[in-house]
């Protein structure tokens, strides 16, 4: 069935038909009256070049007014998919209302076509609606030769299915995300992140700001790296350090408490020797001299710790005198005259 065989038995469809009143359909055996408000309408109807009469494609539709009997036909044959939107098929459920709500209920416009729609407007163009939906089965373009202002009351979602997104700007502008004027929350999810900021970068944090690395973290900087910390700083390794500086490094402490679970280092009030132990290992070679050195640094720390025990109870003044005192060691001999120490 074509639609050039919708109208009614005994009703030829007239492509300028116009209906000023209601029209007296007769009525068939098999099929009840219409209603009278059913031709409260006006529609053009340009049938299809195709001369396929399988084939229902229209050329183009126009009506005003309420449903006409030639969508009410279109939908009995299942063909009206060629008039209505797939949208306004969808939300009405695909059933009658499909075309006894393609008006709204009252009075509305319907334009369909196999072809092209063209509107063209020297100066402006009004659109307003309630709701509104836009479906396109291929590419869409937006051109915009001046400025373009999108204000939305509520949300707005932006989504692809298959393909990316992309977001530039003109040469030496910028781009602006303002999360409700400070007010809101910014949230970036992504498999992976790659930035090139070619000139100054500055980050303000003024509340809580938490890094996690839940794998491996390189960083490179190829000149001064300056951070000031108001506050309290904690950095705890689950592993090994290893830290390389291949310059000057300087640190000022007022009070730095060192501890290897055993130990309190207090810098700034002892002399380190760490220096000194490295001189002494890079003085040697082979590995049993390291070995035996390192047993001896050892020893030393080890009376080091009871001579500052023995001072410390020695506040007063102590004068030791000592005559010749001989020292023999396998051949070697040291000897000591006229000693003294004041303290």
């Amino acid at each position: 069935m074509a639609l050039h065989d919708w109208a009614l038995p005994g009703l030829p469809l007239d492509p300028t038909q116009r209906l000023s009143r209601p029209q007296q359909v007769p009525p068939l055996p098999s099929e009840p009256c219409l209603p009278v408000h059913l031709n409260r309408n006006v529609f053009y109807l340009v049938p299809s070049d195709s001369t396929d009469d399988t084939k229902d494609d229209i050329g183009a539709f126009f009506r005003l007014g309420e449903y006409s009997e030639v969508e009410r036909t279109a939908f009995e044959n299942d063909h009206h998919d060629e008039l209505f939107p797939a949208q306004h098929i969808s939300d009405e459920g695909d059933d009658t209302s499909v075309y006894s709500n393609a008006a709204g209920g009252s009075q509305g416009i319907l334009l369909a076509c196999d072809g092209r729609v063209l509107i063209k407007a020297a100066e402006k163009m009004y659109l307003e609606t309630a709701d509104y939906h836009q479906q396109v089965n291929g590419d869409y373009t937006l051109d915009v030769d001046g400025d373009y202002t999108a204000a939305v009351e509520d949300s707005i979602n932006v989504s692809t299915d298959n393909g990316g997104i992309t977001v530039t700007s003109g040469r030496n502008q910028q781009i602006k995300i303002n999360a409700g004027d400070g007010t809101g929350r910014l949230e970036i999810k992504s498999q992976a992140e790659s930035k090139n900021i070619q000139g100054k970068s500055e980050h303000t944090y003024h509340k809580w700001h938490t890094v996690k690395y839940k794998d491996s973290y390189t960083s490179e900087k190829y000149g001064w790296d300056f951070n000031s910390i108001f506050g309290f700083a904690m950095t705890t390794y689950y592993g090994g350090v290893m830290e390389s500086v291949y310059g000057v490094r300087m640190q000022f402490d007022k009070f730095n408490f060192m501890s290897d679970w055993v130990s309190l280092n207090w810098k700034g009030t002892q002399i380190d020797l760490k220096g000194i132990v490295m001189k002494k290992l890079t003085a040697k070679f082979g590995a049993t001299d390291c070995s035996a050195e390192w047993d001896e640094i050892m020893v030393g720390l080890q009376g080091l710790k009871a001579e500052a025990t023995r001072l410390e109870a020695k506040r007063k003044e102590l004068a030791v005198q000592s005559g010749n005192v001989d020292l023999k060691n396998h051949g070697t001999g040291a000897r000591l005259v006229g000693i003294e120490c004041v303290l």
